[in-house]
């Protein structure tokens, strides 16, 4: 019998392949609009179409694991990133990879919803925090790897290279999935979806999606996501178009926001672990972030690279808390699945607009009037987290009926 540990390690670096593929677009962005003659408004769907699935594959994502559980949902999702980091690699043109993102995102859906299940079933509320918040860093960890390496292999293989790294990372990391992560029945924390709720209901799902609370961390993650993933997508953008940095330089100072974000979700999982103060904790950040963005703009890049380890060590504390929270929030860890798949359509919607959008925002009305936009996004995710109940609810629903 494997340790939820390990199984956890195995879970974090399977997650990896959705965000490495993922985030392989930013630091070689001005390469691409470059490549295929895209503007900024255009370019910033080569990050949003990556939510597009996602969006609406969130609910369907939660059915899924709900009725295969999660090993045959973790092998799924890893196909579908996979296939599309395939793709991705052999396109010639705008619009093939376009549709390889597309299918990468439905990949990414399917991870999100798998990963914390897993960690939900396998760990006892009082160690779930600590186990989340080691978990929660797969989207910094992510980013970190791509800023770093993609410069080193574009240098070399130019961007088609920072495409196949993906695809044959997730093909590897897919086969240790197979041969590492069984399904794992009846003891209280490792119970698989497809056992412990064969027999959930529609009407009982009903009332999960009913969730007021589970509503709010859904639109406080999405807040979160369009703030953040703007500024990770366009910030290494904004340094060489701006400050006229290398996209050496720019990817490295951008990987300072990642890092201090993994940093600071060790220590949002202790303080929850600790504290149990999850509104504080989760609610804040987002106020912080407010003040914080707008002033890229406006500073030289020394400052940049001060505010970007800012941004990234306050953001930190948010994905913890709201994947530590989403089983709590509807009162049952077996539903940790679908209660994720409501979060994921915050997270999908905030993906998809926020590059987007900011791009667009650069096309028309240049890069400080973009920053600044986002500084009413991070004040409504504050007022959400604060109006929002994070504790303990009791259980909605019956899965041994």
């Amino acid at each position: 019998m494997r340790s939820p540990w390990f199984i956890l390690i195995i879970v974090l670096l399977a997650s990896l392949a959705a965000t490495l593929n993922q985030f392989k677009v930013p630091p070689v962005m001005p390469l691409l609009m470059e490549d295929f003659g895209q503007t900024a408004g255009q370019a910033g769907l080569l990050m949003s179409v990556f939510a597009i699935t996602g969006l609406f594959l969130a609910i369907p994502s939660g059915f899924i694991l709900q009725r295969l559980g999660y090993r045959a949902t973790g092998l799924i999702a890893l196909s579908f990133v996979a296939v599309g980091a395939g793709i991705g690699a052999f396109s010639n043109g705008i619009g093939a990879l376009l549709f390889s993102r597309l299918i990468e995102g439905a990949g990414l859906s399917l991870i999100a919803v798998t990963a914390p299940d897993i960690v939900a079933l396998r760990f006892a509320p009082e160690k779930r925090g600590k186990a989340m918040a080691i978990w929660s860093v797969w989207v910094p960890l992510g980013s970190t790897t791509m800023f770093i390496l993609a410069p080193l292999l574009t240098m070399h293989f130019g961007w088609r290279g920072v495409w196949h790294f993906g695809w044959c990372y997730t093909i590897v990391i897919g086969l240790l999935f197979y041969l590492l992560v069984r399904t794992r029945t009846g003891v209280s924390w490792g119970q698989d979806h497809a056992e412990a709720c064969k027999n959930l209901t529609i009407a009982s799902m009903g009332r999960i999606m009913r969730n007021r609370n589970l509503w709010l961390l859904s639109l406080l993650f999405c807040c979160f996501n369009i703030v953040v993933v703007s500024f990770l997508t366009w910030g290494p953008t904004f340094l060489q178009r701006v400050h006229h940095a290398s996209i050496v330089r720019a990817s490295h100072i951008m990987s300072l926001t990642s890092i201090t974000s993994m940093a600071a979700a060790q220590v949002s999982g202790f303080l929850l672990d600790r504290t149990g103060a999850r509104k504080a904790i989760c609610a804040m950040p987002l106020l912080v972030l407010a003040f914080l963005l707008p002033a890229n703009a406006q500073v030289g890049e020394s400052a940049f690279l001060a505010l970007a380890a800012a941004i990234g060590f306050v953001g930190g504390f948010v994905p913890t808390t709201v994947f530590s929270s989403a089983a709590d929030v509807v009162g049952d860890e077996r539903l940790a699945g679908m209660a994720m798949a409501v979060v994921q359509i915050g997270q999908n919607t905030g993906m998809l607009l926020g590059p987007l959008v900011f791009g667009l925002c650069i096309e028309y009305w240049g890069w400080q009037a973009a920053f600044w936009a986002l500084a009413p996004i991070g004040l409504i995710g504050t007022v959400t987290g604060l109006i929002a109940n994070f504790s303990r609810q009791p259980p909605v629903v019956s899965c041994d009926a």
